[in-house]
Order: structure tokens, then C-alpha cells, then sequence
């Protein structure tokens, strides 16, 4: 029996960001999954964390049953499973192990948290009540996409544009990183394996890996959203590590 992944996008994103990188992918049954506020999930409401993670949980037993799994998740989508799996109460079923990608593990002062809050109500703001262009064009502009080309980045807001509005200002105040959890210890006593994955060019999610000692790879030739800029280098990693250390095909 092929074994099961799953895996959860990123703010703004759909279960259809991860087609590129499930077709490089034919020894696994790959589960992508819809956050709440989110594609087919837009009208599905999440209060917090931990609604969010009761959510995900339901999901992955509706698609997965006891079946073992390895949960996959690129930033929002790797701060959501992280929580699922180290700090809620879900039940986690038969998880193996998680893939982290371009995850926050967390903020460790308060000062840091309160620009983060303030940050995320601007944003929440500009969501609620902007044009889809006007607000995706400013979001598409800050650092961590600093490599996208002009192309990429108009390419990113049309792609975006249907799914945005007041579901994302809501997902943004309920998934704020300010509202997280400092998760590094949790990540260092993890029973589950937890490898990190990010594109050579996310300077930041690279630093914070490194920092934390994390079991880290780094794909080549990609920026914050290493899946899709590179599908073809991130299933080859995805392959190689779990035909290694989970699978017997």
C-alpha cells in the first residue's frame, strides 16, 4: 500500500498550490487539504489554534483513517501543523513524522509579539476592506518575496485574487504569529522526527534553521515557496528522506 501525506498550504493558498510537487510524487497517496477561511473551506470559521487544528484533525481522519501519515506544511500550513502535533489536544492518529516548510517556530519576547499583532491587524485591515490587487500587489512586495521576479509576482496575484478578503483578515487574526507559541522547545523534545525544509534564497527561514539546529535541507534554486519554484528538487528530497528512513516501496 502506497503510504499517505499530507499537507497543508500556506495564508492565501489552496489544497491546488501543492499539484506541482503531488505529481513528482506517484509512491504516495498525497492528501492536500483546504484551511479553514480557505478554498473550499472559505465559509468554514476558526476561532483560534486550536478550532483551526480541530479542523485539520477532523480532515485527516475523514481522508486517512489509521492509515500512518507524514503531515507536510509551508509557512502558515508548518505553523499549524507544528501546533497540531506538538502543543493542541487533537488526536494526531498514526503520524510518523512532519515536513516543516518555511515555518515560523515562534516569537520569544513580548515586545516582538506586540509589533507582530500590530502588524498582522494592519494587514487584516487592508484585506477587509482594499482591492485584491491593490492589497496582494503590497504583500507580494514584502522581504520574504523579495526574489520573485515582476512576473512571478503578478502571476501570485492573479492566481490569489479569488481567494481573498474578509476569510483571509480572519485567518490572519486567528493564526497570528503573536498568538502562537514559542515552539522551540517543544520542536527539540519532539516524539515525532520533524525535518525542515527552504529555498536557498529564503535568507530568513535558513537563518532560523541553522540557529535552531534543525534537521535542515535547503532546495536549490527557490525562494519562500520552495514547492512550487521547485517541485522537481523538493519531491526529490521528499523521496530520498522518507524512502530512507519510513518507506519500503
Amino acid at each position: 500500500m502506497k503510504p499517505y501525506i499530507v499537507f497543508l498550504h500556506g495564508l492565501l493558498g489552496t489544497q491546488a498550490d501543492w499539484q506541482k510537487l503531488t505529481e513528482n510524487l506517484p509512491h504516495f497517496h498525497c492528501i492536500a487539504l483546504d484551511l479553514p477561511w480557505h478554498g473550499s473551506a472559505k465559509n468554514h470559521p476558526a476561532k483560534n489554534f486550536d478550532e483551526t487544528c480541530a479542523y485539520v484533525a477532523q480532515q485527516i481522519q475523514s481522508a486517512v483513517g489509521n492509515q500512518p501519515y507524514f503531515l507536510i506544511g509551508y509557512s502558515l500550513g508548518g505553523r499549524i501543523a507544528l501546533y497540531y502535533a506538538l502543543h493542541s489536544n487533537c488526536e494526531k492518529y498514526n503520524l510518523l513524522g512532519l515536513i516543516i516548510e518555511g515555518g515560523n517556530l515562534g516569537l520569544t519576547d513580548e515586545q516582538a509579539k506586540k509589533v507582530r499583532w500590530k502588524n498582522d491587524v494592519f494587514w487584516a485591515q487592508r484585506f477587509r476592506y482594499e482591492t485584491a490587487e491593490s492589497v496582494l500587489n503590497d504583500w507580494y512586495q514584502q522581504a520574504v518575496f523579495a526574489h520573485l521576479t515582476e512576473h512571478q509576482r503578478n502571476a501570485l496575484i492573479e492566481k490569489r485574487r479569488t481567494n481573498c478578503g474578509e476569510n483571509i483578515a480572519q485567518m490572519l487574526l486567528v493564526t497570528s504569529l503573536a498568538k502562537q507559541p514559542d515552539l522551540r522547545s517543544a520542536v527539540k523534545n519532539s516524539p515525532y522526527p520533524i525535518y525542515y525544509f527552504c529555498g536557498e534564497r529564503d535568507h530568513k527561514f535558513k537563518h532560523m534553521a541553522l540557529e535552531n539546529q534543525l534537521n535542515l535541507t535547503v532546495i536549490p534554486n527557490a525562494g519562500h515557496n520552495a514547492h512550487q519554484e521547485n517541485p522537481t528538487a523538493f519531491a526529490a528530497q521528499v523521496n530520498a528522506l522518507l524512502e530512507d528512513k519510513f518507506v519500503a516501496f
